[in-house]
């Protein structure tokens, strides 16, 4: 039995039933139980909403944290909305947690959802996307 640990975080415990003709044994229930710890994961979270009026200072934050004991390296950042959001990144505890900070620079109101890709020099996880919304009023 394998698990798409692609979804789960964390605790999990799975159950499958398996089915034979042996009519003393015509089923059998298989448990999976364990903890599924990721390579990089996102603090609080991987999304950031952004809400606020044109023309204000609205940021968001996470940190991005290596699980691992090998030190990791972001080496650039992708922007798909560059005329909404802006970011910048600083290492709070270098090759361990990077801090990143994302700022809505919207000349018009409106919503918008943005990606940015992190790369990073895992092969395991290259590329990490955080979710950006934004809901920007106008004053």
């Amino acid at each position: 039995m394998t698990i798409d640990s692609n979804t789960v975080r964390g605790e999990f415990e799975k159950k499958a039933v398996v089915w034979s003709d042996d009519r003393s044994g015509m089923s059998v229930e298989l448990h999976l139980r364990g903890q599924v710890k990721p390579h990089v994961s996102f603090d609080p979270g991987g999304f950031i909403s952004l809400w606020g009026a044109k023309g204000e200072a609205v940021r968001g934050r996470v940190e991005i944290i290596n699980e691992h004991e090998t030190p990791l390296k972001v080496i650039g950042v992708d922007n798909d909305l560059p005329d909404r959001v802006t970011w910048r990144l600083e290492e709070v505890r270098p090759g361990f947690v990077y801090g990143l900070e994302v700022e809505d620079i919207s000349e018009k109101a409106g919503d918008y959802t943005a990606h940015l890709t992190i790369r990073t020099d895992n092969p395991k996880k290259p590329r990490l996307t955080l979710t950006v919304r934004g809901e920007i009023k106008e004053k």
